[in-house]
């Protein structure tokens, strides 16, 4: 994942046009309408930072966690440039956090979940998140769904190799990305859900309240994405209306899960 993240510009993939505009500005309003009003958020795996200069500039106090010193030090330059809106950053990794007890109004953790491929890990994951929420605080959680990558490599013209049928068995029996007998130097690394496994991982946390909610929905298989994100508002209301239809969730790249800490 290190290795990955050395190479990849995570920054750039959310403010590409297009898709990236529809997973950040689709992320945003779920924390619009999903986060709590004001309090302390702890932004964990927040990468270079986005979401939390956001947040951060709606004046939450906010501290962004990661485990890459890439990243950290990319957020620590963001932050420097809102002087208005600082945030704290600092390295640590999802299942052991710099965070006292009971501390957090809201827990993000909008990758780590994909990037622990064994269930053990993902659940101490949350477990260490509820450990440093207050009592009725919220945790945000997005896994990548089962069914991206046969959905990504259909619209990309994949489907002529060989090697991606190959790809396609073991990712959707196994929720692996990679073999992991094989790994890509630099590969994407991650495991991708099935939304009731999500749910029932939430559930062995200790979470209560669980909802499930698509980010990109329907919209990202969508061939005139670049110039509909625009105008978004009209593609951006569809996409809210079928938010939390069971029947959608599998069809978007990503899901979150929003739950309560009893």
């Amino acid at each position: 994942m290190t290795a990955r993240y050395e190479l990849v510009d995570e920054d750039d993939r959310l403010w590409r046009p297009g898709l990236g505009d529809l997973v950040r500005l689709r992320t945003w309003d779920i924390f619009a309408r999903f986060l709590v009003g004001q309090g302390h958020v702890v932004d964990v795996g927040g990468g270079p930072g986005t979401h939390a200069a956001h947040l951060a500039g709606r004046g939450y106090d906010l501290v962004l966690i990661d485990p890459v010193a890439r990243h950290v030090e990319m957020a620590r330059a963001r932050s420097r440039s809102q002087p208005h809106a600082p945030f704290r950053v600092e390295l640590g990794e999802a299942r052991r956090l710099p965070v006292p007890d009971q501390t957090a109004d809201a827990v993000l953790l909008m990758g780590p979940l994909y990037h622990l491929v064994e269930r053990d890990d993902r659940v101490a994951a949350l477990r260490e998140a509820a450990r440093v929420l207050r009592p009725g605080g919220d945790v945000l959680v997005e896994v990548i769904a089962r069914h991206a990558w046969v959905l990504d490599a259909t619209m990309k013209g994949l489907l002529g190799s060989r090697e991606i049928w190959d790809d396609f068995d073991r990712s959707l029996r196994l929720g692996l990305s990679q073999d992991p007998a094989q790994p890509a130097e630099g590969g994407f690394w991650a495991y991708f859900h099935r939304p009731e496994e999500l749910r029932a991982e939430l559930e062995d946390a200790g979470y209560r309240d669980i909802r499930l909610v698509a980010v990109e929905g329907f919209a990202w298989l969508l061939g005139d994405l670049e110039q509909r994100m625009v105008d978004p508002a009209d593609l951006l209301r569809a996409v809210r209306r079928t938010e939390t239809e069971p029947s959608m969730l599998g069809a978007s790249a990503h899901v979150i899960g929003v739950a309560r800490n009893p």
